[in-house]
């Protein structure tokens, strides 16, 4: 029951419709800083799906401010009609709109343009890998007036709200840790002078926006830095910054060189609710809480529990901008969830590409995506039941198509199905969650356990058939493949197959990689026996840490490039990296196997050296082909034909579904 959720709430002079916040995320929309129609489409659709207030940004409040050119800007005037069509949309919409301000202080990339980058005392970032400019007391004073002037535009252009950032390691985390501050004058030392910076932004910033415009601080509930602060900090922080003036404290975790995951699936749904919590019980103004809330129920069982006032919402909301409206209408099941796959979203950022979602084709494109009706609804089949089949089913049949989906087993899904669990990516299945209530809800004809066939598509003859038949594993052309120990890693994902003590994992992609950690968590406790050993004291925390990593299994990767994981993206790759490592994973890279015999591998090193390893089992994760034996044999039946996902060419999952959905938009 959804009750919570819906609630309207006053944040300072702000007055919200429901509880649900989007908070900021970079989606590189804006080149050169300026607003587009894509920005403004982007959040238009946010608000127009329910989302009560949109925090756009961070835009950039000076020159110095980023470095990058995609960022949103607020840094002059010349910004201020297009920010002012941005909200104008928001509003139109019958959302409120705040806009971070954004200064990234030692993360900022502004030596790119012969720029200083700004930080409280000099040093080499560990995130940019950049040395930083000690901030002079005339540098401070600027600085903080360039947030001034960011809050005057924001003011000028309509904004309902502005938002401080003082999270995520940026310039005012900076100030705030002993780890980066260094100085000997009133801005360091011990807490209270750290403190000083970031304070007398907001106490400025706050005399700016004057009654009419809320003002919210997004602050990290626990830096997870060592040496950096925790939510003990973090709470004498937050009530610092609700006495300085803050109308609402924004709480997430961690920098963004933290080494414990902040936004993969690694962490569970509401992982960091709790930091909301400490701070909540230190402050009297509402406290939004964050990190991997994608579930309107579990959002509720929040604010129904006191553990915060308001929950924020992005990539939920990227993957789904009518999540909120969905949940009004409990209509859970039609809500795409976000996977916390990172693949469109946060890597896109760091490629400078400009952000999309895999499980909505059409984020970040809501200008180009209408799905019209067709001019001729035609007949069509198609084979497979995987994202792309899936994909291409519901929007086709949205635009008046006749559309019949084939799949020869008996669930959606594709390899998402068995794979997903056993590569620790569970919530990959609310895809398919989805894509079962959309089919249901538009009628598509389904049929499992059922595979197309020529003979059934020329006796039939529909317009076109789609074919989305997947991948299969590829087979290196050696006798040994065939063996009884040597196995193909989906086959040991797929069917958990028995495998020996010493395993030897042939291939150092995701496939290979994710095998390898399935395969060494055998022997290991489940939560639940943590849960119960932790809670009754029963073994030492170093015990503890052994069992939960250390299984019974010696597994080995063994992979012929000079670097392993080179398909992951950089925001998950250092993840799984440190999975591997913790759990005592071997990695040959520039290894090529040259044999496989029984109890053993023989590969040649990277220096040419002949070497063996024991091996009981050795899995195969070589990669993928393309599974498009349908479409050659229908080009006799004289039927259009089009092949879509891993059928026409390997790739990811947010390709299958792109590529399922823009042919629903061309036929």
């Amino acid at each position: 029951m959804i009750q919570k959720l819906l609630e309207p709430i006053s944040v300072g002079p702000m007055k919200l419709s429901n509880r649900v916040v989007m908070t900021a995320m970079h989606l590189n929309y804006c080149p050169q800083g300026e607003m587009t129609d894509r920005m403004v489409n982007f959040y238009r659709a946010r608000a127009r799906g329910g989302a009560s207030l949109v925090i756009v940004g961070g835009a950039e409040i000076d020159a110095e401010a980023s470095g990058v050119d995609l960022f949103l800007s607020i840094k002059d005037d010349k910004y201020i009609p297009g920010l002012k069509r941005l909200v104008d949309a928001v509003h139109e919409e019958g959302g409120k709109i705040a806009v971070q301000l954004y200064m990234a202080g030692a993360y900022s990339f502004a030596s790119m343009k012969g720029l200083p980058i700004f930080a409280p005392s000099e040093y080499e970032s560990y995130f940019t890998r950049q040395k930083t400019t000690a901030m002079t007391l005339a540098d401070i004073l600027r600085v903080q007036d360039d947030f001034v002037q960011a809050a005057r535009r924001a003011k000028a252009a309509g904004f309902d709200a502005v938002e401080v950032l003082a999270s995520a390691g940026y310039l005012i985390c900076q100030f705030l840790s002993p780890k980066t501050n260094k100085r000997d004058d009133e801005y360091g030392g011990p807490l209270e002078n750290r403190m000083r910076f970031g304070l007398e932004v907001i106490r400025k910033v706050r005399e700016e926006a004057g009654s009419d415009m809320a003002v919210i601080v997004r602050v990290a509930g626990n830096d997870f830095v060592q040496d950096s602060h925790t939510n003990k900090e973090a709470r004498v922080f937050a009530r610092a910054c609700q006495d300085a003036g803050a109308d609402c404290i924004n709480v997430t975790g961690g920098w963004h060189e933290s080494r414990v995951p902040q936004i993969t699936m690694d962490l569970p749904q509401a992982g960091y609710v709790y930091l909301a919590r400490g701070i909540k019980e230190n402050v009297s103004v509402p406290v939004i809480g964050c990190n991997r809330i994608n579930d309107p129920l579990i959002a509720e069982d929040v604010l129904a529990e006191g553990i915060a006032d308001l929950v924020g919402v992005a990539r939920g909301l990227l993957a789904d901008p009518e999540f909120v409206n969905k949940a009004r209408q409990q209509k859970f099941d039609e809500i795409r969830r976000c996977v916390a796959c990172n693949q469109r979203c946060f890597d896109y950022v760091f490629q400078l590409r400009p952000v999309g979602c895999m499980v909505n084709p059409k984020a970040g494109r809501e200008g180009e995506t209408e799905l019209k009706p067709a001019t001729k609804a035609k007949k069509i089949f198609v084979a497979g039941a995987g994202p792309a089949g899936c994909e291409f089913a519901c929007a086709a049949t949205e635009r008046g198509h006749k559309v019949v989906l084939f799949d020869r087993v008996d669930y959606l899904g594709g390899q998402v199905h068995w794979s997903a669990v056993r590569t620790r990516k569970p919530e990959y299945l609310n895809m398919f969650t989805y894509y079962r209530a959309m089919l249901d809800k538009l009628k598509v004809d389904v049929r499992l356990n059922t595979e197309l066939t020529p003979a059934f598509v020329a006796r039939e003859k529909p317009d076109l058939v789609v074919v989305a038949t997947g991948a299969a594993p590829f087979k290196p052309p050696i006798p040994e493949v065939d063996l009884p120990y040597v196995l193909q890693a989906w086959d040991v994902l797929k069917d958990d197959l028995k495998t020996g003590t010493n395993v030897v994992v042939v291939g150092g992609g995701s496939v290979g990689l994710e095998t390898a950690v399935f395969l060494a968590s055998k022997g290991t406790i489940s939560p639940e026996q943590l849960y119960f050993l932790t809670l009754h004291q029963a073994e030492r925390p170093e015990a503890l840490r052994e069992l939960i990593t250390k299984g019974v299994k010696n597994v080995t990767v063994l992979e012929m490039l000079g670097r392993v994981g080179q398909d992951l993206g950089p925001s998950t790759r250092w993840v799984l990296m440190k999975d591997l490592h913790t759990r005592g994973i071997q990695i040959i890279t520039g290894a090529t196997m040259k044999s496989i015999s029984e109890g053993k591998v023989t590969y040649t090193d990277s220096q040419g050296n002949e070497q063996t390893l024991p091996a009981d089992t050795v899995v195969l994760a070589m990669g993928a082909r393309s599974e498009n034996f349908l479409a050659k044999e229908l080009e006799t039946t004289g039927v259009e034909v089009k092949v879509i996902g891993d059928a026409a060419k390997v790739g990811k999952i947010g390709d299958a579904v792109e590529e399922g959905f823009n042919l629903a938009l061309e036929v």
